[in-house]
């Protein structure tokens, strides 16, 4: 029997976490239960294509010009169940970004309510959309997201009894949601002893960011991340001071690598902690230095132990969970191609 076809509509390839975590879709779990493709859409595009498509997942964020596109997704595509897989907003999001909280909210509304099912990528997120849209709670699935780094669960842990300065790494787009200055003003200003910071990565803010740095030996920037494991095995612990993070695949990252994570207090970053490092309010410069002050080696030994062991079958759990979703949304699809086998008049050969 011919599997349901799923199109993933996308509308930027930069390198990030979700076109890394489209990967997801090729897994074999995935792939017993659809065929999976990708179809690209321009930012500004209105009218929606016709797809040869019984499951159609957005990864794009609302917004009122995306409005008119949604109804003619549905409109042209009615064979399809839609899902929406909720990438950026946050309550931090919006409290940051969002001067009319009423208007953005009606358009998140009406958003959601033009998809069949909507995936967020953590349980704070799911809370605040469910709040936000005022969606049926039934409605929202949460699937943590997941993309894979060959040879990143090989790193070998870090050697906290070494007598050498402690190496904090920070990578990512460089851009004021993910708070690297204020972990460069934190390392400025002393909160951070005892330690040297990596940084990795570019964006927007590169020229900001090295000006905060400039002239302090203890502080460098490495480029452009393509091997995050050959970064990772740079690191001791790993940083991620995010003003805004819907999930936080850094964080995913380095606890494979064995790597002790400190996360900002905001939307699903605190979820990935665990016994595996520890959540830092950044804007706090007390907050820092206390949070340092408590890292000795045994701790920190005892937390890149959990780190590794709490993501060691991660790729298969998120595997098995859009299987299962996906297998329940593409059941009517199935029955009905059984129907249709079942109703066609059988040759005889004699």
């Amino acid at each position: 029997m011919t599997r349901p076809r799923l199109v993933n509509l996308l509308d930027d390839f930069a390198l990030g976490g979700v076109s890394r975590g489209l990967g997801i879709f090729d897994s074999a779990a995935v792939r017993a239960v659809v065929h999976p493709s990708v179809v690209a859409i321009r930012p500004d595009a209105i009218v929606a294509p016709r797809l040869d498509a019984d499951i159609i997942v957005t990864h794009f964020p609302p917004s009122w010009r995306r409005l008119a596109f949604l109804v003619s997704l549905g409109l042209r595509n009615p064979q399809a169940r839609i899902i929406h897989v909720e990438h950026s907003y946050t309550r931090a999001w919006e409290a940051a970004k969002v001067p009319a909280r009423r208007r953005f909210r009606l358009m998140l509304g009406l958003s959601c309510r033009m998809v069949d099912q909507i995936v967020c990528v953590s349980q704070a997120q799911a809370r605040w959309l469910e709040q936000a849209a005022r969606l049926d709670p039934r409605r929202i699935e949460v699937i943590y997201p997941f993309a894979e780094n060959r040879g990143i669960d090989d790193l070998a842990l870090p050697d906290f009894q070494r007598a050498a300065p402690l190496r904090v790494g920070a990578y990512g787009r460089f851009h004021e949601a993910k708070g690297f200055d204020r972990l460069i003003r934190a390392w400025r200003d002393g909160a951070m002893p005892g330690t040297e910071l990596l940084i990795g990565g570019f964006g927007p803010q590169e020229s900001e960011l090295r000006a905060l740095a400039a002239s302090v030996p203890g502080i460098r920037f490495v480029g452009r991340i393509d091997d995050v494991p050959a970064f990772l095995a740079q690191c001791d612990i790993v940083a991620v001071p995010s003003r805004w993070e819907a999930f936080g695949q850094v964080a995913t990252e380095a606890r494979q690598a064995g790597r002790p994570i400190l996360v900002a207090p905001v939307d699903g970053l605190p979820e990935q902690v665990g016994s595996a490092g520890m959540v830092v309010d950044f804007a706090s410069l007390g907050a820092v230095e206390r949070a340092f002050a408590s890292l000795d080696p045994l701790r920190l030994a005892v937390m890149a132990r959990e780190a590794r062991r709490a993501t060691a079958v991660a790729g298969p759990i998120r595997q098995r969970e859009w299987a299962r979703l996906l297998s329940r949304l593409t059941a009517p699809c199935r029955r009905a191609a059984a129907r249709a086998v079942a109703a066609t008049p059988q040759l005889t050969h004699r």
